[in-house]
């Protein structure tokens, strides 16, 4: 399938980048026009600091935060602790610096003896995959970009913390009573940005109406509550009153207990985790759950049980799948790949049995019901408008 023909058809601001350089972004900064610098992948500016602190020793250094600063353009050059820390999580390599230089940049002068000592002194890792870790297209580079571009713009962020931050106005007394109705707001908007993001994928927009009604009757549920870990760490909800005391008043204290569990044992590298997602939207088996239309299922062999091309919906599936497992071993090289995708799974499986003990919860089960009705009534809206 070509992705980039297909998404000629449905032009979107995220599809406007022609090559690499420009859609790549800074993985320290994330500033745009990066390029692979010392394995990885980074802005000259990153680089350069890189570059000058590589050989500094973090564990004589120390973070105001306790080494928890947000690193962005705006903040990068705050504390070079926590930026070259970053460094180093996305790959950087002081072995791939040139044994030519110190750390301030300058030529330093080696006797023969001395450069014969450094070459057989130094010994790298085994690793086979070295040389393959730019496998990823620069299609596959496009989609991975505009995967996480629609993660960040349909997935309400800003409103889940308007949300809370308006809540901090009101006395306490006022919100505790206020907290379970303002965390099912939160819950809402989470589930709410499935469809949007889904219909944004070209694949899913390619498939028949039955198809994407059951993908998403099947998936919506774990889909929902998996983003819903990147939605929380960005928003910061867990820290909240509104969760503390709303989440288990709601679902119980045991539910919350194994949310809070998921919640810190997920991969910390959120882009891994966006990644995830469009494979588990392609998912013709991965929700725990039966649908939500029971009555109009006699038995298995009802079409409404059946989708009409699933090999082709498991190409699809792989094709995300593909992108994913490549891009993390360009990061973090074959064996944490494989390492870190396993959690991954491990960790959608986990929300998904979270999700099984709340199913029965009533107001849990009214706001599915809800959202799904919704879901499936703009589908419904959206195919009678393409047919006319």
């Amino acid at each position: 399938m070509n992705f980039d023909n297909q998404s000629s058809k449905k032009p979107e601001p995220l599809h406007k980048m022609n090559n690499l350089a420009s859609v790549s972004l800074c993985h320290v900064c994330g500033i745009e026009n990066a390029q692979v610098h010392y394995g990885a992948m980074c802005c000259v500016s990153c680089k350069m600091f890189f570059r000058r602190n590589a050989q500094l020793n973090l564990s004589n250094r120390k973070c105001v935060t306790n080494g928890k600063c947000n690193i962005t353009i705006k903040s990068r050059k705050t504390c070079r602790y926590c930026r070259l820390k970053k460094c180093f999580t996305i790959g950087m390599q002081r072995e791939l610096l040139r044994a030519s230089h110190n750390r301030q940049g300058t030529r330093c002068k080696l006797t023969r003896k001395e450069n014969a000592v450094r070459l057989t002194s130094t010994v790298h890792p085994l690793d086979l995959l070295q040389n393959d870790r730019s496998l990823l297209k620069n299609e596959q580079w496009t989609c991975l970009s505009n995967v996480i571009h629609l993660f960040d713009e349909k997935f309400p962020v800003p409103q889940m913390r308007n949300l809370l931050g308006a809540q901090s106005i009101f006395p306490m007394k006022i919100r505790m009573k206020m907290a379970p109705t303002n965390m099912l707001t939160l819950l809402n908007a989470m589930y709410q940005g499935v469809y949007p993001f889904a219909t944004s994928i070209t694949h899913f927009t390619t498939l028949p109406l039955n198809d994407r009604s059951m993908l998403i009757e099947r998936n919506m549920r774990n889909i929902g509550g998996y983003s819903g870990i990147v939605l929380s760490r960005d928003a910061d909800v867990h820290s909240s009153p509104i969760f503390k005391i709303g989440f288990p008043e709601i679902y119980g204290s045991q539910v919350m207990d194994d949310a809070i569990k998921i919640y810190k044992n997920t991969d910390q590298d959120s882009t891994l985790v966006k990644l995830l997602i469009p494979a588990l939207i392609f998912s013709t088996g991965s929700d725990l759950l039966l649908p939500i239309n029971e009555s109009k299922c006699d038995h298995f062999e009802n079409s409404c049980h059946l989708l009409s091309n699933a090999k082709q919906i498991l190409e699809m599936q792989n094709f995300y799948v593909e992108i994913l497992f490549k891009y993390m071993v360009f990061r973090y090289g074959f064996k944490e790949a494989a390492i870190r995708y396993a959690a991954l799974i491990k960790t959608s499986l986990d929300q998904s049995m979270c999700s099984l003990n709340g199913r029965e919860v009533r107001k849990h089960k009214q706001l599915m019901d809800t959202i799904v009705e919704q879901t499936e009534h703009s589908m419904a809206s959206q195919n009678e408008t393409v047919l006319y």
